[in-house]
């Protein structure tokens, strides 16, 4: 399930980022995310009993995370849509966009949740931005 997980987010993203340069120009950029999102939802409460875990359904079952999540969804999908519409390339954008996070992550996991950096982990920081520089260097 490990790599599975991980391959379904890989996949959703390459949809997603190959969709979301796609919108058209002349469409409201919020108008077409709330578009996305009622899809999306109409997934996402079929998928409630498709894959039961967990339990709970309730509002109750859930925290302040839920708003969080809503909050960077919209940070993202807003983000993406107006680089592509500034002429950022997909793969520049979403490579630019996940070494940066990852960036700003590495020191938030040890605050936050003290995940413990490695030189392992630092260096392939390390290597990621060398990569973002050359790639956005030499492109």
């Amino acid at each position: 399930m490990f790599i599975a997980a991980l391959l379904l987010a890989v996949a959703g993203s390459v949809v997603y980022h190959l969709s979301i340069k796609q919108v058209p120009e002349a469409a409201n950029p919020f108008f077409s995310l709330a578009v996305s999102y009622g899809v999306a939802m109409l997934v996402c409460v079929l998928g409630m009993w498709w894959l039961p875990g967990g339990g709970q359904r309730g509002l109750a079952a859930l925290n302040w995370s839920s708003l969080g999540v809503a909050a960077g969804i919209v940070g993202i999908e807003l983000g993406f849509l107006l680089a592509y519409r500034a002429g950022w390339h997909v793969g520049y954008a979403a490579l630019s966009s996940n070494v940066l996070t990852a960036l700003v992550l590495l020191p938030l996991g040890y605050l936050l949740f003290r995940e413990q950096p490695s030189l392992g982990k630092l260096g392939g920081m390390a290597l990621s931005m060398a990569g973002l520089w050359m790639m956005l260097r030499f492109r």
